[in-house]
């Protein structure tokens, strides 16, 4: 990694991001391979073998996560972060219903990631922080489960790879079809030769996605407790527009496909495997 690059993408000051892919040239990159939780113990875990977990985003998915974690004995949710601290309140109870603490809220993930007692992070941001945030993590000495999908975009994607390797770190893509029995069924079916040679594929994605809600096109003011130029980091800075969705937002997102459809792509390739089949098809 070039000389300053883990310094400089720790220690600006509030606010100040460099752009999305001048960072992540700087820096390295993640591999998707092994979880970074263990199963249910059927005991509890004593505070000091626990997991130390802080979730960056507290969306729909990124409280869920926080809940689904801070439920488990063998874990404990440190830290809950969003750039929007009306998201606060909501997030903060679900998590002390769960585990009997309250965590820490902060605006800043850095702020999370300068902790030794953190041992791992929840990444649910949008689809432009996936990269640069589970870098920043991994040069931290944190493990990472980062939603998917996994990279804005491929180069993105491969130097994640690379970052992960290079730390040593632990980071796990969150494609829960992986680990679901209809899965592991299909996969010994397919495996037996019951079905024969499989020479293509067809996915089909059934969710219903609601009409793209592109925004007014007319900046509001930015309302308190809302730090928007962290929500942005190194992706471009849009006018603030909250009658726009960010994945409908090519800045920001990564569309249906990768954000959804990825699900069934994944499984349809795991399943195949590494066969030789020909890239292109004239």
């Amino acid at each position: 990694m070039p000389a300053g690059a883990a310094s400089d993408a720790t220690s600006m000051g509030p606010g100040e991001f460099i752009t999305r892919r001048r960072f992540v040239w700087n820096s390295a990159g993640v591999l998707a391979a092994l979880a970074v939780f263990p199963k249910n113990q059927t005991v509890a875990a004593a505070p000091s073998n626990k997991i130390v977990i802080g979730v960056m985003g507290l969306g729909g998915r990124g409280t869920y996560l926080a809940t689904l974690f801070a439920g488990r004995n063998d874990t404990e949710i440190a830290y809950l972060c969003d750039p929007d601290t009306r998201r606060f309140a909501r997030a903060r109870a679900a998590v002390e219903d769960a585990q009997g603490k309250p965590p820490k809220m902060v605006q800043d993930f850095r702020r999370m990631l300068e902790d030794k007692q953190v041992d791992a992070i929840i990444n649910a941001t949008p689809d432009h922080w996936h990269v640069p945030g589970s870098i920043m993590a991994c040069q931290a000495g944190k493990d990472v489960f980062v939603e998917k999908p996994m990279s804005h975009n491929p180069w993105e994607g491969r130097k994640l790879i690379e970052a992960a390797r290079k730390y040593q770190r632990v980071v796990q893509v969150g494609m829960q079809s992986r680990s679901a029995q209809y899965l592991q069924d299909a996969t010994s079916y397919l495996r037996s030769g019951k079905l024969g040679d499989v020479h293509l594929v067809r996915v089909f994605n059934m969710m219903q996605h609601f009409p793209a809600k592109k925004g007014t096109g007319q900046p509001v003011p930015i309302p308190d407790g809302f730090d928007y130029e962290i929500w942005c980091g190194p992706a471009p800075k849009l006018p603030f527009d909250p009658s726009r969705r960010w994945l409908d937002k090519w800045e920001y997102s990564c569309g249906a496909i990768a954000g959804d459809a990825v699900h069934q792509l994944d499984l349809a390739r795991y399943l195949i495997g590494d066969k030789p089949y020909p890239d292109t098809v004239v």
